[in-house]
């Protein structure tokens, strides 16, 4: 029986074609994980057991949903959920209001959801239902966004008077553009809540709400206000910021989370793979971005974050984000591209040479950052910091730079750490996960998901714009020479990294990173290209 004719009866009985199983030279991301909706909501529920843990039956947790960012006045930006409002719910429904309640006697977890009004949903598609919000969220409590303010005021009945009056209602749909009121549906919120609301007249209850990170932030601005409210209102009720609740949680990750992050890796080694394959001289930058973005699309995602995709001196840029300059023979391109599935970003970054082989020079400087890197996975184990302290991922490549820029004349002195941070500029290691830098922590712990991504870059102009000082002039003669020859060569090796509680995993290790295993990758993929066209 034909490999075809299986795909066909697959296809026609609704299965997913087997992928990778012949000998096409192309490898397809997977479909995503059954965890993402099979667990989805013992997931939910399982974080909202720990939050309602952590803050105790004093404590109530008001979280909004992310307000819609309006375009020229027209058209919002495309919308993406406040972060801990989707880990604790899953739904990216403007206008909700998520509500823990540890010391009510029932209901200790509610929604409040806006309206659907089909005025709105004619501009702006399918607003959720209450029944969609049950079996998306495991919520059973779902209410009318008016029923908001009057729960507050059951609350708090000392923060009445500033804050909306019963029957006003809260805001509701895309931002609040004009859901209508609906009844209360006879709760007796005084009743539900006699618990919480006794500690409040006792001025024990605590809110927790995430609040803004400095003045002018833009996000959580209705958090600010509420808590200006409250504040106002001499109810004694302190209003405490969730964030390091959050933060602590959401460093380890769950066996779901883990699973998404990894489909968010298999579908950018995809992008990868066109972009060793088409990066060639006369390409441009720009459209090595489309083929990440492309490919992020067709499998269900999207960006984590704005494509950098520079060739030749624009690789010696950090967050390098035109994207428009042609690529041309001799040049290294780096690529800094990852996917976001269901929130779920990843980092991954490479650095290849446009014509399929590493000059001397441009050898020299990617050999040295490949086995920084390595020393940077070495040091990422349980215990372990991913800073500069002894033992760190930051000082295990550290190291490594100083005793290899050493060798090559680029710094005079294999000890000192501020020479070699003329050319390497950055951290090595961050948290991933519903943000691109998601909370990490003073140590490593098995089920954190870390990128660990030396780089060194000799801009052209790195030693003109050193301070003048009698010890620069000195490094700057020593080591002239040897810039000379790496000038303009930027190169960064960026994985992603899971703890464990032995040796770490690397979830990005199939896109080749090695440099030898760099120039076959792309022999190979760019000769399968003559007679396999692209998935």
């Amino acid at each position: 029986m034909s490999r075809s004719f299986l795909v066909l009866l697959a296809v026609c009985a609704g299965m997913q074609p087997i992928r990778g199983a012949d000998s096409s030279p192309w490898k397809v991301a997977p479909p995503p994980p059954a965890s993402w909706q099979r667990d989805r909501v013992a997931d939910l529920t399982a974080r909202r057991r720990a939050v309602m843990d952590k803050i105790g039956e004093r404590g109530v947790l008001i979280l909004y949903a992310a307000e819609p960012r309006n375009y020229a006045n027209d058209i919002d930006w495309p919308y993406r959920q406040e972060n801990d409002f989707f880990y604790l719910t899953g739904l990216t429904q403007p206008g909700a209001t998520l509500v823990l309640v540890p010391g009510a006697e029932k209901m200790r977890e509610m929604v409040f959801l806006p309206k659907a009004d089909p005025s709105l949903e004619t501009w702006t598609g399918h607003m959720l239902l209450p029944a969609e919000v049950r079996a998306i969220s495991g919520i059973a409590d779902v209410f009318d966004a008016t029923e908001l303010n009057r729960f507050l005021t059951a609350l708090i009945p000392r923060a009445r008077a500033v804050l909306a009056p019963p029957g006003s209602g809260g805001r509701g749909g895309r931002g609040g553009r004009g859901v209508s009121e609906a009844s209360s549906g006879g709760l007796d919120w005084k009743a539900i809540l006699a618990t919480p609301s006794l500690y409040a007249e006792r001025e024990e209850l605590q809110l927790f709400m995430i609040l803004p990170v400095r003045p002018g932030d833009p996000e959580h601005l209705r958090e600010r206000e509420f808590a200006g409210k409250i504040a106002a209102s001499g109810a004694g009720i302190p209003i405490k910021d969730a964030s390091p609740t959050f933060e602590a949680l959401r460093r380890v990750k769950s066996q779901r989370e883990l699973d998404i992050l990894q489909h968010a890796v298999d579908i950018t080694a995809e992008a990868f793979q066109r972009a060793y394959a088409m990066a060639v001289p006369g390409a441009w930058e720009y459209e090595m971005q489309a083929q990440f973005e492309f490919t992020f699309l067709r499998r269900n995602a999207h960006w984590g974050y704005p494509c950098i995709v520079g060739s030749g001196v624009n690789a010696t840029t950090l967050h390098y984000e035109t994207n428009k300059d042609q690529m041309h023979e001799g040049d290294l391109l780096l690529m800094d591209d990852a996917a976001e599935f269901d929130q779920y970003s990843v980092d991954i970054t490479r650095t290849i040479p446009v014509n399929g082989k590493y000059s001397k020079e441009q050898a020299d400087i990617y050999r040295l950052v490949w086995e920084a890197q390595q020393a940077g996975f070495q040091a990422a184990r349980p215990g372990h910091t991913s800073d500069d302290k002894a033992g760190g991922i930051q000082a295990a490549v550290n190291e490594t730079f100083r005793k290899g820029l050493f060798q090559l004349g680029l710094i005079t002195d294999e000890n000192s750490a501020e020479q070699a941070k003329v050319w390497s500029i950055h951290g090595v290691s961050h948290g991933i996960g519903l943000n691109v830098h998601d909370p990490g922590g003073p140590e490593l712990q098995p089920g954190m998901v870390i990128t660990v991504e030396p780089g060194l870059y000799f801009r052209p102009d790195a030693l003109d714009v050193l301070p003048k000082t009698p010890e620069n002039e000195k490094f700057i003669h020593a080591v002239r020479p040897a810039f000379e020859k790496y000038k303009g060569i930027g190169v960064r090796i960026e994985d992603d990294v899971l703890i464990t509680t032995g040796a770490p995993k690397i979830l990005s290790a199939g896109v080749p990173s090695k440099l030898e295993e760099v120039e076959a990758e792309i022999a190979r993929l760019r000769k399968a290209l003559k007679s396999n066209p692209l998935p």
